[in-house]
Formats: structure tokens, sequence, C-alpha cells
């Protein structure tokens, strides 16, 4: 008998995480817009898979309120409240002041030189004007940061929190530079390789809420008639 090829099979359930955090990321990163259509047969031909594994990521991305299903069984990215992002970001600055707070002694020296390298990118971005790179600079350097908080639930929630308010940070177009002028990155950097915990968790969250009054003056909002949930 011949001996065969070793192939190992193709897990669905893994293409389908592969699919969901791919989606996940960019959705994280404000890689769409707020009110933008998504289909999966959009997702699999951008990914050169099948449109099984894409439905069943946005299937799992609607129950955690990523995407919104219209009536014609589509999917969209929320538009959401005033009230709503105000909320969402809100909780943002509480979690994340405090992961901050836990990680900053936990920050080895190879996580300090990226937190370093992101906040670096993330400067460069801003003098660019790229609005792309400032982006992900950002979700790199915050995410960084948080990888080394001690509470798998608050890192969960922290990133529920973003899946939810990424796509307003397109919203940064408008004016990046003025978005960077009320940004405490700088400040929570210097704090982490003081090992400064609380001045590091606040600078964070700091930073969050500054965001926050900058899209509520620059941002596109849903009726309050139209809030879900």
């Amino acid at each position: 008998m011949k001996a065969g090829i070793s192939l190992e099979p193709i897990d669905f359930q893994s293409m389908q995480d592969q699919v969901y955090e791919q989606l996940r990321t960019v959705l994280m990163r404000g890689g769409f817009e707020p009110g933008q259509k998504i289909s999966g047969r959009m997702v699999s031909k951008a990914l050169g898979t099948s449109e099984m594994p894409a439905r069943a990521a946005l299937g799992r991305l609607l129950a955690e309120r990523a995407l919104v299903q219209n009536s014609n069984g589509t999917y969209a990215i929320p538009v959401p409240t005033r009230r709503r992002l105000e909320e969402i970001m809100e909780l943002r600055a509480l979690l994340e002041g405090r992961a901050t707070e836990d990680a900053c002694d936990r920050i080895d020296e190879a996580g300090l030189e990226e937190i370093r390298q992101s906040n670096a990118g993330l400067n460069r971005a801003q003098s660019e004007n790229n609005l792309d790179a400032y982006l992900d600079y950002n979700q790199k350097l915050k995410f960084a940061i948080y990888r080394y908080c001690s509470s798998d639930t608050l890192r969960a929630h922290i990133e529920l929190l973003w899946l939810q308010c990424g796509p307003l940070l397109r919203h940064l177009a408008v004016d990046p530079t003025k978005a960077h002028a009320t940004s405490y990155c700088d400040e929570a950097v210097r704090a982490l390789f003081a090992r400064e915990a609380v001045a590091a968790g606040e600078a964070i969250s700091n930073d969050i809420r500054s965001g926050l009054d900058f899209l509520l003056v620059h941002g596109k909002f849903s009726s309050e008639s139209g809030e879900e949930g």
C-alpha cells in the first residue's frame, strides 16, 4: 500500500475563529465606518473563504452588539446615540484606568519597549496626519498595556467595549491634530516607565475622556429613539 500524503483536516471552527478575529481587530481599530453595511459575501470575498464561516463570525459579532441586523437580514455597523457613546466611553475610562494600574508593575522590559515603540508610532502618525496609522498605533499601545493586567475578565470587558465604539474613532479624521492635542498617552507612558501605577491609570482614563469630548463634537449619532436594547 502506497504511503499517503499527510494532510491535516480543515476545521470549520478554526476557520470561523480566524474570520472572527480579523473582523474583530478591524472593528476595534476603527476600520469600518458607522452605518457601513457588511455581508457574509463581502467578508468571504475579502478573506478568500466560503460564506459559511463569514456568516458565523458575523453572528458572533451581532451577539456582542458590534453589529446590528437590518430587517432584510443584512448586517451593518451600528450608529450609536450620544448617550450610548457616553456610557461606553465612561465604562472604558473606568475599566482601562484600572487595568493600567494593575498592569503597571507587571510589565517587563520587552513590554515597556513595545509600549515605547507604539507610542512613538502614534506620535509619528499624528505628525504625518495618517489616520489609519494613528488608529492602529492607538490600539496597539493600549492593548500592549492591558495584556499585562492580571484579570482576564477585565480584559474581556474592555475588548467588548472597544468593539462597540471602535467605528466612531473614524471621526478623528475631522482633525487628527486636534484629537492628538488632547491625548494623555505620552503622560501614561512616562508614568509606566516610572512604575507610577496610579498616575498611569489616571492618564489613560483622562485620554479616553478627552477622546469622548472630541467625538461628541465631531461625531455623527443616531437619534435617541433609535437606541437599541
